[in-house]
Formats: C-alpha cells, sequence, structure tokens
C-alpha cells in the first residue's frame, strides 16, 4: 500500500492533521469552509463533499516527515479553485528536499499572471505550459510527480489529466529525498482566495497506488446505524451513531473510549451517490483519535460481508491526531471495489 495521506477537509481539526497550519489558512473554521451557511463569505463550493481549504498567499498547511528520509519520489493529487489570478508569478505547492527542519532546497509550482503553470527548482524555472491553461473561477485537478536527484530526477505537473509540464534533469539542491510538502494560497486581500480540496499523496511503493492518482473525487460517507461491533465506551459527547448523518454535518460528534486492547467498533455507513461512469479506486478510512494515558494503538478496519480486514496497528501520541488507511481492493474477494460491494461494507476500527 503506498497512499500516505488523504484529506478531503470533512475534518473538524485541521490540526490534528496537518504538521504545520501558519496564519490560521481560511475564513472558515480554522481554515476549513464548509458549505452550508457560508455562501455569503465564500462564493463557490467544495468541489466535493462539505468542506474545502480556503488558502491566502501568506498561508500554507504543511505535511513533515522529520527525520525520516526514505520517500525518495511522491505523487500529488489536489484540487484548486482560484478565485482570481495572481498580478505576479505565485507558487501555490511545495516539495522539499533539504535536511529535517531546513526549507533551502524545493521544487515547486508556480501559476502566473498569464495563467500558465510552471516547475521551479528554487529560482530556476524549470519548464513551463502554456499561458491560458489556468483560469480565475474554475477547478483544476493538479498532479505532480517529484522524483529529487541531481541529473536524472522528475518533475511533472498534469492539469486534468492532461501532461503539461514534463522535466528531467537536476531537480534538487541538497538531498535526494523528500522532507516535507506545503501547499500555499493565492489571491489578494479583496479576493475570495484558492479552494484547495480533494487532497491525496502517493508513494511510488507497493503494488497500489503507486502513481499518478488520477482526477481523484473523494466522496465522504457517514455512518447511519450500528454495525457488528459495539466494544467501546462511549463518554463524553455521545449523539449517537447516525449523529453526523442526522446533522448533515462533520464526523465528531461522537466520543468512544476503550481501555483494552482488541475492541472493535463498527459502523453500516450511508450510501455514497456515485457519478455515472465513476470507479471505486480506495475505501480509506480517517480516524482523530489520542492515548489518555500510558501506550495504545489503533487500527482502522473494514467489514466486507463476512471477510474482516484489520489494518496495522498504529501507535497512539498523547495529542489528537488522524490515523488513516486505504484499501484498494475489496478484502473479500481481492478484486477491486464495485459500487454493489458497498451495500456490504462496514467502516471502523480496533484498539
Amino acid at each position: 500500500m503506498a497512499r500516505i495521506f488523504t484529506t478531503g477537509a470533512e475534518e473538524s481539526d485541521p490540526s490534528a492533521l496537518w504538521d504545520v497550519i501558519f496564519s490560521d489558512p481560511g475564513t472558515g473554521q480554522s481554515g476549513q469552509f464548509h458549505a452550508f451557511g457560508k455562501t455569503d463569505i465564500i462564493n463557490f463550493l467544495p468541489r466535493t463533499g462539505r468542506g474545502m481549504y480556503v488558502l491566502y498567499p501568506n498561508q500554507y498547511l504543511e505535511k513533515n516527515f522529520g527525520i525520516v528520509t526514505t520517500y525518495t519520489e511522491l505523487f500529488w493529487g489536489f484540487n484548486i479553485h482560484p478565485s482570481e489570478l495572481p498580478s505576479s508569478n505565485q507558487a501555490i505547492f511545495y516539495s522539499y528536499n533539504d535536511d529535517p527542519d531546513v526549507y533551502a532546497s524545493e521544487c515547486h509550482v508556480t501559476i502566473t499572471p498569464a495563467g500558465a503553470i510552471a516547475a521551479y527548482r528554487v529560482s530556476t524555472l524549470l519548464a513551463s505550459s502554456a499561458n491560458g491553461v489556468i483560469a480565475a473561477g474554475n477547478d483544476y485537478y493538479i498532479e505532480v510527480w517529484h522524483k529529487p536527484l541531481d541529473a536524472a530526477g522528475r518533475f511533472t505537473i498534469k492539469v486534468d489529466g492532461v501532461l503539461v509540464v514534463d522535466f528531467t534533469g537536476d531537480t534538487t539542491q541538497e538531498e535526494t529525498f523528500i522532507s516535507a510538502y506545503r501547499w500555499i494560497g493565492m489571491g489578494s486581500s479583496t479576493s475570495q482566495g484558492m479552494g484547495l480540496d480533494d487532497i491525496v499523496v502517493n508513494d511510488a511503493s507497493g503494488s497500489f497506488n503507486n502513481s499518478y492518482p488520477g482526477m481523484v473525487r473523494l466522496l465522504p460517507i457517514r455512518s447511519q446505524s450500528a454495525g457488528t461491533y459495539q466494544q467501546w465506551a462511549r463518554a463524553g459527547v455521545n449523539l449517537g451513531f447516525d449523529a453526523a448523518q442526522a446533522r448533515n454535518g462533520t464526523f465528531e460528534f461522537t466520543m468512544m473510549q476503550t481501555a483494552d486492547i482488541d475492541k472493535k467498533e463498527t459502523f453500516v455507513p450511508e450510501l455514497p451517490d456515485l457519478p455515472a461512469g465513476a470507479s471505486i479506486t480506495n475505501i480509506i478510512i480517517s480516524l482523530r483519535a489520542r492515548v489518555q494515558a500510558g501506550a495504545g494503538v489503533i487500527a482502522p478496519m473494514v467489514i466486507s460481508g463476512a471477510t474482516e480486514d484489520i489494518s496495522a496497528d498504529q501507535t497512539l501520541i498523547s495529542n489528537w491526531q488522524y490515523y488513516q488507511y486505504a484499501w484498494p481492493e475489496d478484502p473479500a474477494d481481492s478484486n477491486p471495489w464495485v459500487e454493489a460491494d458497498l451495500a456490504n461494507l462496514q467502516i471502523g476500527y480496533s484498539s
């Protein structure tokens, strides 16, 4: 499995998902805009679901690998909605390849006033698309591939599935691994900023999710009833299994806890309304969790028909953090998911 990060901006606690949030991005809830009741602030909607990020040029969202040096190439997919084109070249995405917490060596994606999208290594232009690829007021799905090497490195950009920038050569000034990546906003103080949605990151390893992610749409599903297992205790806020569905909002209305290992909690989700001709590439579970004292683990799980599949344990920390896992295949038959499989799906987690 090579999907290392996924977000559709549906989470109610961005600080538990991102390693760095600079300048409280956006005009919604901590940089997160939800479509319902906010159209007087932002006049465009999320591409999918109920949430998106809205960023301005002095605001960014970052994931940082710290001392981990194993990611030698990554593929990103993300949707942007620029409310206006910049008055001068504006970087919107950075892939850093430097020592931990050092940000000198990078390649980045820039949008120009003429609507071109370009690749830079620090201040050196690597390659650019034609003008007019990006226009204000539209959604564009961007895919980026960065392989930092001195001579045979790669940096490419796709816009709505079309390869518009393709560079081979020197794509690093320091390390040959990716140390962090960052999205930064675009617009002016009088504009509506840049919408950011449907973000995924693939590593190049593994048998699945190891290349360009494609034209991803993340469709959030909410729990609508209890599943097979109810082994965790309900504590604090408890609005029931269908709370998010009833409230038509974010997902974290019920607090669950357990002091024991190998306890399971599963839910029957609502069935999403898939677009015509769509295919299901992954079922993804994203859990917000922490350990209150001592040590603990969490493992996202699914039940498909009579088949249970529990992912590997992930170590909890004392702060709230999101823990994710992606299933590219139905564990019941080891085939790609089809819409009919969702009628027999349960989602949940194990301690």
